[in-house]
């Protein structure tokens, strides 16, 4: 049966036993999960004893599928858990977490699954393996938010099934690392703004960014940041001048950093399967930016997300 391997890292600014408390403690999960955050009404059910071997939790989502986490062994340097999965199928999964004090009050933390995957699916395993360390990432993320602040600072909810019009562009294309995007888009923006042709130019709304192609088994992307213009523009390579194609799309709104809004694409994934949508993937996907980092804290950060679907 194909091995699958998956692991990501990330430091936490708060000592190596605060984390320990916090992921020992499987009622805290639904917070920073990765998974469960995309589900609020998601059912659970907790047992054991809170820290001890045998404490854990099941979950029955129309989203997650369902399955159950138990806690097998737990020191301030590793913990081990086993995941079982239900649905979408049976499956089983060793699950670590390793624990490193950097210093007094930083800890490196490592996610770690091995699993196997059934011989059939053999085709899904390096999609699988960049899934699933996409879903560790940003886990990770809103855990380190979760421990140094009390709070995620991100949160999502699906609009609906919207009409998109066609507009004008001005862009920036550009390719990145996925874990590496967010940084790229903004050298990308202030390239774009400080052209000269840009700085005459009138522009028609919120700058947004195409996602020409984003590929899990290598981890790269490639996207274009966009200015939208009343009119074609002219301008000399390496910026585009092109039209936006109208569209209908799955809208997500998100609330809070830029460095979640993985949370997002994972939710608008997650509801276009769960609505049995088909994604027109001749049109790129986008992101629309509401308003200013530099004028808003990053809390009030507000970006909608579009889901390109075809018509029915």
């Amino acid at each position: 049966m194909p091995k699958v391997n998956v692991e990501a890292s990330i430091e936490i600014a708060v000592p190596a036993e605060r984390v320990h408390e916090v992921l020992v403690d499987f009622n805290t999960w639904p917070t920073w999960s990765p998974w469960l955050y995309l589900e609020p009404d998601v059912t659970l059910s907790f047992r054991g004893q809170v820290g001890r071997a045998g404490h854990g939790y099941d979950w029955s989502g129309n989203k997650t599928g369902a399955g159950g986490m138990t806690l097998l062994f737990s020191s301030l340097e590793r913990i081990d858990c086993d995941l079982q999965f239900i649905k979408p199928f049976k499956s089983e999964a060793q699950v670590e977490f390793k624990l490193e004090a950097v210093d007094s009050s930083t800890t490196r933390l490592t996610w770690i699954m091995k699993t196997s995957l059934p011989f059939y699916l053999f085709w899904m395993k390096a999609n699988m393996i960049g899934m699933i360390k996409s879903d560790y990432q940003r886990g990770l993320a809103l855990l380190k938010d979760y421990l140094e602040t009390g709070s995620t600072h991100s949160s999502t909810k699906i609009d609906d099934v919207v009409p998109v019009s066609a507009v004008y562009y001005v862009g920036n294309p550009n390719s990145a690392l996925i874990s590496e995007v967010g940084v790229s888009l903004g050298e990308s923006f202030n390239a774009l703004r400080n052209t000269p042709v840009v700085r005459q130019i009138a522009i028609n709304g919120s700058p947004f960014t195409l996602y020409n192609s984003v590929d899990v088994k290598t981890g790269q992307c490639s996207y274009t940041t966009a200015l939208p213009t009343y009119d074609p523009t002219s301008v000399d390579a390496p910026l585009v001048s092109a039209l936006r194609a109208e569209c209908k799309a799955l809208k997500v709104i998100h609330a809070g950093p830029y460095r979640h809004l993985g949370n997002a694409w994972a939710l608008i994934m997650a509801e276009a399967k769960h609505q049995k949508l088909t994604v027109d993937d001749s049109k790129p996907r986008f992101e629309r930016y509401l308003n200013n980092p530099d004028e808003v804290a990053e809390d009030d950060l507000i970006t909608e997300v579009y889901l390109p679907i075809k018509s029915s």
